[in-house]
């Protein structure tokens, strides 16, 4: 089939596509209770209990008879326990007979007789009814929520043995690269480290998907056309890692386009620009751009999406953060998504270019808390304010300027 070249979309035209070519999975299943948390609900949960199944106290105190205090303060100088009153502690059910709660920090109880120094005001005061918290037959969780803790705690409390989830989207993730070998082994010399299939299937597994990883595939492409059915076959959608079409050897779109359709071949915004999205017998398949900044820019941005819609969920919004710029931040030619060091400084939030001249980009990575991402042409002057997305919680960020304290006052961004 032939690529969709005309269709390279900026950021929120690529969401757009994802969602509407990547589809739920729709295969439930049935989990223990306790093991559902994160899962999304693919039946609505029912109690099968009632609770409180007889009235209980809702603290401790002591139990009565409203019917004594009808006409008024009755005389309780001869009261005696199991007969006028009786203890009652809180959740638990009220002996029979009684009706009523006083607060224990309203009795004095004597050796003989009691004294009430609050009376009750009415039948029922202080207790929870049958039912009151929980009811047989009433709805816990409705399809299509995603299972909270709180959740875990309503279908205990509903003697819900098992629910009924959707399957985690199982996602085949392939690095390709006559370049790369796997981790912990001898790096010979024109050879890299292969990283971004680990990186990858971690995000995976953070957003409630199942990854399965693949041996890297060499640049050939009969090669890749065969790692790629044989992920197609075993899992609902792919992510596959590799340029989009410049190298000497970028096979990927080539292959994808043989085996079903490109929708979109790159994007209009770096980095990750090489990035993809296509659909192959039914099945979404997500190319992601091989530098590793590019990959995980494409991860924060496009796989997270990816992923949402198959769980058929929404996608979730970065949260975003006013701050002030202590570089000058250039125009670029297209869109783009600049990884930034944000601090917390007296007078509020800053931020600082994540990559700078002569120093290793691992470390640079490593101090990026940050998205700045700008529309073309757009700057921002050293001292302005502008608004970046968080890629971890504001409680996270440092109290001070760590790039300035590890790499030095001299170290500048890139102009």
């Amino acid at each position: 089939m032939a690529l969709q070249k005309e269709i390279i979309p900026k950021r929120g035209e690529m969401v757009r596509l994802i969602l509407e070519h990547v589809r739920p999975i729709g295969r439930a299943e049935l989990i223990p209770f306790d093991q559902a948390c994160g899962r999304v609900c693919a039946e609505d949960a029912y109690s099968s209990n009632t609770l409180p199944n007889r009235p209980v106290s809702r603290f401790d105190g002591i139990a009565v008879r409203f019917a004594d205090f009808a006409a008024g303060p009755p005389d309780t100088a001869g009261w005696r326990e199991g007969l006028e009153y009786a203890y009652g502690n809180t959740g638990i059910a009220l002996p029979e007979s009684y009706d009523t709660m006083i607060p224990i920090e309203d009795v004095t109880i004597h050796e003989v007789g009691i004294e009430v120094r609050a009376q009750p005001k009415y039948r029922g005061e202080m207790v929870n009814a049958v039912g009151e918290n929980l009811r047989k037959g009433e709805r816990l969780i409705a399809k299509g929520e995603v299972i909270a803790p709180a959740h875990v705690g309503l279908l205990a409390a509903g003697g819900v043995a098992e629910v009924c989830v959707f399957a985690k989207p199982r996602v085949g993730v392939i690095p390709t690269g006559d370049e790369l070998v796997p981790p912990t082994t001898d790096v010979a010399p024109g050879k890299n480290v292969e990283t971004n299939s680990y990186m990858i299937a971690a995000y995976l597994e953070s957003w409630g998907a199942m990854p399965c990883r693949y041996p890297i595939v060499r640049d050939d492409p009969q090669a890749i056309r065969a790692a790629l059915q044989n992920a197609l076959n075993e899992n609902d959608a792919v992510v596959i890692i590799a340029g989009s079409s410049l190298g000497t050897k970028d096979y990927t779109l080539r292959v994808l386009g043989e085996m079903g359709e490109v929708v979109v071949p790159q994007l209009a915004h770096g980095p990750g620009r090489k990035s993809s999205l296509s659909v192959v017998g039914g099945k979404p398949v997500l190319g992601v751009a091989g530098p590793p900044l590019g990959a995980q820019i494409t991860c924060d941005l496009y796989l997270a999406p990816f992923v949402s819609a198959l769980r058929g969920l929404p996608p979730v919004e970065m949260r975003t953060l006013e701050v002030i710029a202590d570089d000058a931040f250039r125009p670029h030619e297209v869109d783009f998504c600049e990884r930034v060091h944000i601090y917390q400084a007296k007078d509020g939030y800053h931020i600082r270019s994540a990559f700078a001249p002569k120093t290793p980009r691992a470390q640079m990575q490593a101090l990026a808390n940050g998205n700045f991402y700008r529309v073309a042409g757009t700057a921002c002057a050293a001292g302005g304010r502008t608004t970046v997305e968080l890629l971890c919680p504001p409680e996270y960020l440092p109290e001070g300027d760590m790039l300035t304290e590890i790499l030095g006052e001299d170290v500048k961004p890139y102009a």
